[in-house]
């Protein structure tokens, strides 16, 4: 007994002399209302240069910020606790051109949490209403409100993005990073604002989230493998994509994207893969769709190989890009358009193989006719219960 009163001793002294020093930005020099580029600056400075795993805190309050970058390697792991708002300027110029709000690069063992909000402030000033896309592409420095490059083996739990210019979320080449009871709240109205876009990684896992945007809520870009997402609340927004692949040469595979028991609210899209029309080689395999709930959605299962929301394409040229073994499971609810599954594939040989839908109950909400079912250059195939019937063989065209 005396020889296990020693050992727990020892275990509380451990955890006493390892316990995460914290750096609050207030000792740093930040001012509630006040800009803190600098002190958030110095603070990582420090927290980056511990021996030991330390915390750097953002306490309550409102906090005015023009641009911060995190950048690693770091010496030991790092907390970021935002429990205060965060506030992005309105004008994006006066971010600097190439840049982004806020951005964590280098970093493992990254752990971000707390109650706080990243309030990106988009509005007039960033969401033009003539042809916002197309202002985009063009040069209009829109940034987003958090840029992850090169991150790995980090999470990101209880924080609230808002309002951002652009993508709430980018995550480029990170592997191992966790999203959990994670919040985007933005108008349906906001373009462009997508929740999480992911591209060129691994192991991501978004869950329990609530994405409220005026986008895609969640988006899989080119190079990516094992993404799930689970537990996710999507809407008002444009649904959980696949996609759009094809349109840059040499875009990586995306293999394995498992999208669980999400819920659609009002949204324009539910279970969406999108590729572009006269588009380069790609491909995108292993897809799973299941347990999904629909809540008067415009369309419930989409597989839309002519993608082309903003720009001329030659829609007469197909889509080269290969959608192959795409699994939907188990979607139940409501749609406002009687088209309740649209699967328009492509009519190159590298369209869409091995498509196989079980267990559907897909309603349409309107006085247009029946629900159906509609396929172009593709031959899925059903199993369980189908509700409405699936495409017939001699009706695929």
């Amino acid at each position: 007994m005396k020889f296990k009163s020693c050992l727990v001793f020892s275990i509380f002294l451990v955890i006493a002399i390892v316990k995460a020093e914290v750096f609050d930005i207030t000792k740093f020099g930040a001012k509630p209302d006040a800009e803190i580029s600098k002190a958030l600056s110095d603070a990582w400075a420090a927290a980056c240069s511990a021996q030991q795993p330390s915390q750097l805190l953002i306490p309550k309050g409102r906090f005015c910020l023009n641009v911060a970058e995190f950048k690693g390697p770091c010496k030991a792991p790092i907390e970021v606790k935002i429990d205060g708002t965060v506030v992005a300027p309105e004008d994006p110029i006066v971010i600097p051109k190439g840049a982004q709000w806020i951005t964590f690069s280098y970093v493992s063992g990254l752990k971000i949490t707390g109650s706080g909000t990243v309030d990106g402030v988009g509005g007039a000033m960033s969401w033009p209403t003539d042809d916002p896309i197309n202002t985009i592409e063009k040069g209009s420095p829109l940034q987003y409100n958090l840029c992850f490059n090169f991150v790995k083996d980090s999470s990101i739990t209880g924080i609230t993005s808002k309002d951002s210019k652009n993508y709430h979320v980018n995550l480029m080449t990170c592997t191992n990073v966790i999203f959990d009871n994670f919040h985007v709240s933005a108008p349906q109205a906001s373009p462009n604002t997508v929740g999480i876009h992911i591209g060129w990684s691994k192991n991501i896992t978004v869950k329990n989230s609530v994405i409220e945007t005026g986008d895609d809520c969640v988006s899989t870009g080119d190079g990516c493998e094992s993404i799930h997402i689970e537990g996710v609340k999507c809407g008002p927004g444009r649904g959980i994509s696949v996609g759009g692949l094809g349109r840059n040469k040499g875009e990586k595979p995306v293999v394995g994207v498992f999208v669980k028991n999400c819920t659609f609210t009002g949204t324009e899209n539910g279970a969406w893969i999108k590729t572009w029309p006269h588009s380069h080689r790609g491909d995108a395999s292993d897809i799973h769709f299941e347990d999904l709930v629909m809540d008067k959605v415009e369309n419930p299962i989409i597989i839309e190989q002519d993608y082309c929301p903003h720009i001329e394409c030659k829609k007469n040229s197909p889509s080269e890009v290969k959608v192959h073994n795409v699994f939907i499971k188990n979607v139940k609810g409501t749609s406002t358009s009687p088209e309740v599954v649209k699967l328009r594939c492509s009519t190159s040989n590298d369209g869409c193989e091995n498509v196989q839908i079980s267990d559907i109950n897909l309603t349409y909400d309107g006085n247009k006719g029946p629900a159906v079912q509609e396929c172009h250059n593709v031959k899925p195939v059903y199993t369980g219960q189908i509700l409405p019937p699936g495409c017939a063989p001699d009706a695929i065209n």
